[in-house]
């Protein structure tokens, strides 16, 4: 049943009928701001108005004689009832609604593509037309009624337009979050993405030197008359190996120059780190405060690399303070060096370990769930990456008293 009816909803017609007495049960709202009953300002203008805002799509004509027909009976109804006469009540309801309809619907007829401002002004000017007529056919030309009338048509007119531009903004707006929320993510993504294959051409790179010392013993054995077929099978895996490998990196490289822009503003990069740091602690449920300052600015291309290094250095902040901890990222340039420092006031590094921490493998985290260790890799990757920039990193930490990350890379690298 639900169904057949929200299908009926979907015919055109159908819809116009709805709206149309729909508008005219709420031109039955209305105040009587003068003297003489007979005239009145009703709720179904401003309705109609904001509905041909939203909608200029509709068919005009047929919607508001729709609306006219059942505002016009409906409150020569109610003047009925009310013993104020039937007609007494129709015609002023007729004069308006019949001269409006007939304005708005030149109006939309001619200035169909014309702009929403537009569109708006003309529909108060068509009120503040009908209202006039009306009052000259109910006997009230007078200039201070006049002036009423048109008063509030401009009042009501203006009500609508903020209320849409409200609209527009708040759609703006979510908008813009939307998407740059979709860009953050989208940049983790290939961030990610990047710094697998990173890993990936340097495992190739180990493979052909794995591939170059398997065939080095092979000739070596060979020559002494011993048998090197084993190093020569081995030599063989690894180049198969590297050649998958390096499939598996070239269909990356595509995806990522695939979404890739040629180079990003410095404040850009970071305004998507702070996006994406602060929704990682949202979704980790972590009550810390972020800062970041950016104290000049830059074109990055290699701007993968810097969210590779940051993201990382993050994270680990993050994991390494409490609740009420705080974490900040600062950017400055010095000389021909961007300078990046990530500052952390949670558990620091003990000296005996700060050595150790930027190897493979070195971890002190582990899923307090499953016990299981952290892999390790984010740190040495940030330490592969910044040598590659050809920069360099330092730390300085206390235990208790937090950690500080600075990473200087050349201008001219980025």
């Amino acid at each position: 049943m639900r169904n057949k009816t929200r299908d009926l909803f979907k015919n055109r017609w159908v819809r116009i009928v709805c709206y149309g007495l729909l508008l005219g049960l709420l031109c039955q709202v209305y105040i009587s701001p003068f003297a003489y009953t007979s005239y009145v300002v009703s709720l179904g203008t401003p309705a109609v108005n904001a509905l041909l805002l939203f909608q200029p799509e509709l068919p005009v004509l047929p919607l508001l004689s729709i609306m006219s027909a059942a505002a016009c009976l409906l409150r020569g109804t109610v003047g009925a009832v009310g013993n104020t006469g039937f007609m007494s009540m129709f015609l002023p309801a007729l004069f308006y609604y019949g001269i409006y309809s007939i304005l708005v619907s030149i109006l939309f007829r001619i200035f169909n593509h014309a702009r929403k401002f537009h569109l708006m002004m003309g529909m108060i000017v068509c009120d503040c037309a009908a209202n006039a007529v009306q009052l000259a056919l109910m006997g009230h030309p007078e200039g201070k009624a006049v002036i009423y009338s048109v008063l509030i048509s401009v009042i009501r007119g203006a009500f609508v337009w903020l209320l849409y531009c409200m609209y527009e903004w708040e759609h703006l707006y979510l908008s813009k979050k939307e998407h740059q929320s979709h860009y953050a993510q989208l940049n983790q993504i290939v961030t990610d993405i990047y710094a697998e294959s990173f890993y990936l051409k340097k495992s190739m790179e180990d493979l052909n030197e794995l591939t170059r010392k398997s065939h080095q013993l092979y000739e070596d054995l060979e020559s002494r008359g011993q048998d090197g077929q084993q190093a020569l099978e081995i030599a063989r895996e690894a180049h198969e190996i590297r050649k998958d490998y390096q499939r598996v990196a070239e269909g990356f490289s595509a995806l990522i120059h695939e979404h890739e822009e040629k180079s990003m503003k410095l404040s850009a990069v970071l305004q998507i780190i702070e996006d994406n740091t602060k929704r990682q602690m949202a979704q980790r449920g972590k009550l810390l405060t972020f800062q970041v300052r950016l104290n000049t600015e830059m074109q990055i291309q290699h701007y993968y690399d810097l969210f590779t290094i940051l993201n990382n250095l993050l994270v680990n902040s993050m994991d390494a303070c409490e609740a009420g901890g705080h974490i900040g990222l600062s950017a400055e340039k010095q000389d021909r060096m961007l300078v990046l420092t990530v500052t952390d006031d949670g558990c620091g590094i003990d000296p005996d370990m700060q050595e150790y921490i930027w190897g493979a493998g070195f971890s002190t985290k582990y899923d307090k769930e499953t016990g299981q260790m952290s892999t390790g890799i984010g740190l040495c990757h940030v330490a592969n990456v910044v040598q590659y920039l050809g920069g360099t990193v330092e730390l300085k930490s206390q235990p208790g008293k937090g950690s500080e990350f600075q990473i200087m890379l050349p201008a001219e690298a980025l």
